[in-house]
């Protein structure tokens, strides 16, 4: 099969398209032939050694949807030409995290595409416990589901969310933000999304506000109960100062800086709660998977690159030109639903 592997780990990635064996299933696994894969900033990080994880010459990419092929020994519920989406966190099921159902904080555990070989490949094989079977539905959504909405259903999740009325979101026009605005959207949430781009507003975004004028923004529409913050940096040292007293901040990432340059004064004075959030559970993979079925989320697809073009795609999380999701297409079908 062809796989696209990264030799060492640079910056940007370097992705060499590789012809390699396919992998054969074995006890309590599953072959999957890939139809999509979503483009991250994770797989960015792995091969472009930001995250001290993965030897060079493994398969980055983290979320997809495919074709069960074929299963090992001791399978049950799945079945070759069954279509299933990934959830992305290997967990051992036997530490206290994953007893207690929170499998994406597993101690012996890690992410598909860091930890195991991920989707940049034709075929991919998984123990079953990390693949779903899907219902109806475009196909893009689901290929999107286990890193950008999983993300995003679960960083809500966190908050107590019958104490928001109004939300501030960062990077709203971005992989999970999207995805935030559509699920605040859905719970009755008045959103304002911080992005230049006009679209977040047939998303859920009830305003649109562009960072440079977001002080004058706030004296108007007043303080938000939450602030959706990925970005890092100064920028979430100025969510400090936005939020309401008693609000809360959740993070999920640090795609400006991992470092933050905190006062924490603001923090204790006004009792603001930050909430951290990684990835999700697999019963919250299981709900995202059953809303994309119901019709309730939708990506924004920029581009669809093939295999062969991964590295293009990688490289291009990053452009000024992305407007909207990246996907490979892994081999070369154009099927669009399920």
């Amino acid at each position: 099969m062809r796989a696209a592997t990264y030799p060492i780990k640079k910056d940007p990635p370097s992705l060499d398209i590789v012809d390699i064996n396919i992998p054969v299933p074995g006890e309590g696994e599953a072959l999957v032939k890939l139809l999509y894969t979503g483009v991250n900033p994770i797989d960015y990080w792995i091969a472009g050694g930001r995250y001290p994880i993965n030897p060079p010459n493994r398969i980055v990419g983290s979320e997809g949807v495919g074709i069960v092929v074929d299963v090992g020994d001791d399978v049950k519920g799945l079945r070759p030409g069954d279509k299933v989406a990934i959830y992305p966190w290997i967990y051992c099921g036997e530490c206290g995290y994953c007893r207690a159902g929170m499998e994406n904080l597993c101690d012996e555990g890690g992410i598909v595409g860091g930890v195991i070989d991920g989707c940049y490949a034709e075929y991919i094989r998984l123990p079953i416990k990390n693949l779903v079977k899907i219902g109806g539905g475009e196909l893009v959504n689901y290929a999107v589901s286990g890193v950008s909405i999983l993300t995003a259903y679960h960083a809500i999740r966190r908050i107590p969310i019958e104490e928001v009325d109004k939300a501030l979101v960062y990077g709203a026009s971005g992989n999970v933000g999207m995805f935030i605005i559509q699920y605040l959207s859905r719970m009755g949430i008045e959103v304002a999304g911080v992005s230049r781009k006009n679209w977040i507003l047939e998303y859920g975004a009830d305003h649109r506000v562009e960072i440079e004028d977001l002080e004058e923004f706030i004296s108007r529409w007043g303080r938000p109960d939450l602030v959706v913050n990925p970005l890092g940096g100064d920028v979430f040292r100025e969510s400090t100062y936005l939020v309401r007293k008693r609000g809360y901040i959740v993070t999920f990432g640090g795609l400006l800086s991992m470092k933050l340059p905190l006062d924490v004064a603001p923090i204790y004075r006004r009792e603001i709660h930050v909430i951290g959030s990684t990835g999700g559970t697999y019963n919250e993979f299981k709900n995202v998977v059953k809303h994309i079925s119901k019709g309730y989320l939708r990506a924004r697809v920029w581009k669809v690159f093939e295999l062969d073009e991964a590295e293009k795609a990688i490289r291009s999380l990053f452009s000024k030109e992305r407007d909207g999701k990246i996907l490979i297409r892994n081999n070369g079908l154009n099927q669009s639903t399920v």
